[in-house]
């Protein structure tokens, strides 16, 4: 694959007249499904142009926006390896990673090596699924898996590599798991390959990087929470000063009910808002459908909480809306630790009991009024300097490439192509930018990003 010319008059009409891409998915026979053109299971892909190029971009909700970047940039990222000629017969293949751990409906979602037109296609038909399972953790080594054994480079027969660059801003996988291998991608493998062997492999084939865009745990998981406290404290809800909360958000007119089993076997729901053991439900939405940003809110007050089990469950009682696929967070508070679920529920349009899903079950013990051990394991995953060394021990410190504004991602890519293969050095790449008309703050981004690397 590969053939054809990218044509910007093309991409830059079909822009203009107001097409927006990312089209699949917007029918309800297309939802929770990914695109039949870039399902991985048992394909490979094929690259007979001089160079092979992937762009691997995290479509998890915390970088969904990357793709429709992208897109947006996509004419002139292409015009400028063209024009100055960073590389020759480039072909591109775009991968999509969600998290195949947590249940994603399309974990990986692998385009073809294109060189013409048909790549706008490509990310147009991509399911930004926005899943993810809070872990911090995404499956960047299941994509490296599948380029790794099923790609096929002319390039590597004539004794030169690819060019790989992953996009994300969280940690992998250590193990390529059998299962999700035979699942996700077709084939079969005897047992779990360790993602740092995958890696390596990876990189027989490719010069890989990570282009990292910045953004600490603690950030990302203030960003949710910011947007529940905020439904919360305006419904009159309580968020603050609680043993246990549970708040559910979504973001259309259905009526999703929150339902929690306390340690007595008493349900709190919307017929009882109140139970005998001190929860509330004291924030109950779209009974008629009044609100795009709804939430429920269960809580029981600090220090009124009893010892023993709890579950935590949400049902679709109705819809108010079109019917299909409803999309929703929870944020679950214990003694002071907060844990996030991002789930989908009516996969098939059911409503009332039909729909119940389970999201969180604990044992409270109100003695334990700090974080347990393996509670602030699951946190560190998140944390910024373990997930830069996480992948700097697979890919070396000098193919992290930090960057602050995702808008910088295809500046990045094209000085790491430019230097690569000696076509100009840093300074002279800047001064390519500043001609572009990229201001100081924008060079200064891509510089930092490219210091170490160059």
């Amino acid at each position: 694959m590969g053939g054809g010319f990218y044509s910007q008059d093309i991409a830059y009409e079909a822009r203009s007249s107001g097409h927006q891409g990312f089209a699949f998915g917007s029918k309800p026979a297309e939802k929770q499904k990914l695109h039949g053109t870039l399902d991985p299971r048992g394909h490979i892909r094929e690259c007979m142009n001089e160079t092979a190029l992937v762009v691997a971009l995290d479509v998890t909700r915390s970088r969904g926006d990357d793709t429709r970047l992208m897109y947006a940039k996509l004419p002139e990222f292409i015009g400028q390896i063209q024009v100055q000629g960073y590389v020759q017969g480039v072909a591109i293949s775009f991968c999509a990673i969600g998290d195949a751990a947590s249940g994603d409906k399309a974990p990986l979602q692998v385009g073809q090596f294109e060189a013409d037109n048909r790549l706008d296609r490509v990310l147009e038909n991509f399911w930004i699924e926005e899943g993810g399972g809070g872990t911090g953790q995404e499956s960047y080594e299941l994509a490296a898996y599948y380029y790794a054994r099923h790609s096929i480079l002319e390039c590597v027969k004539r004794g030169k590599k690819g060019y790989f660059f992953f996009v994300g801003d969280e940690g992998f996988y250590p193990t390529v798991r059998k299962d999700l291998i035979q699942a996700v991608c077709g084939f079969e493998v005897p047992e779990d390959i360790l993602s740092e062997d995958i890696f390596t492999e990876l990189q027989k084939k490719y010069h890989t990087y990570l282009i990292y865009p910045q953004k600490s745990w603690q950030d990302r998981l203030g960003d949710i929470s910011a947007e529940i406290r905020q439904r919360v404290e305006s419904a009159g809800g309580q968020y603050k000063n609680v043993d246990i909360r549970a708040s559910l958000i979504w973001n259309n007119r259905n009526d999703l009910d929150l339902h929690v089993i306390c340690p007595s076997g008493e349900e709190i729901f919307y017929r009882n808002k109140q139970s005998a053991c001190g929860g509330w439900l004291d924030v109950d939405m779209n009974v008629q459908g009044e609100s795009t940003k709804p939430v429920e809110n269960v809580r029981w007050a600090h220090g009124t909480a009893p010892a023993g089990h709890y579950r935590v469950f949400v049902q679709n009682y109705r819809f108010h809306e079109k019917i299909e696929p409803a999309q929703f967070t929870l944020e679950l508070e214990v003694n002071g630790h907060k844990q996030y679920f991002d789930h989908t529920i009516s996969l098939k349009g059911e409503t009332g009991h039909a729909s119940d899903l389970t999201v969180a079950e604990f044992d409270y013990r109100p003695e334990e009024r700090r974080v347990s051990a393996a509670e602030e394991a699951a946190l560190r995953n998140y944390d910024d300097r373990l997930i830069k060394d996480q992948w700097a021990s697979v890919l070396g410190p000098g193919n992290i490439l930090l960057i602050e504004d995702p808008a910088a991602i295809t500046d990045v890519i094209l000085g790491v192509l430019a230097i690569k293969e000696k076509k100009t050095d840093l300074s002279g790449y800047l001064d390519t930018l500043r001609g572009l008309g990229r201001n100081r703050q924008e060079t200064s981004q891509v510089e930092r990003a490219l210091t170490s690397f160059a």
